[in-house]
């Protein structure tokens, strides 16, 4: 049961880190609005993946609002990107 824990979070790490590392910032983008975009970006790329409707604002909870448009870009970029 343990073994299969760490297996399962040692995958998940893997999965998020390609779908975040795939996700590059604008330039005009300061290191805490990068996050937000970077969160949005996989975000995103998730609900594209589940077919889900383009729609960030079902994460409005993850995202502190002072922040919203950068999560809003990196959720659009990642959901437009994804196939």
């Amino acid at each position: 049961m343990k073994i299969n824990t760490i297996l399962l979070a040692i995958f998940t790490a893997f999965a998020t880190s390609s779908v975040m590392a795939a996700a590059t910032c604008p330039a005009d983008l300061d290191k805490t609005s990068c996050v937000y975009f970077k969160e949005g970006y996989a975000a995103g790329a998730d609900d594209k993946k589940a077919k889900q409707d383009n729609n960030y604002h079902r994460y409005d909870d993850s995202f502190d609002s002072r922040y919203e448009k950068a999560f809003a870009k990196g959720y659009n970029q990642g959901f437009t990107e994804t196939k």
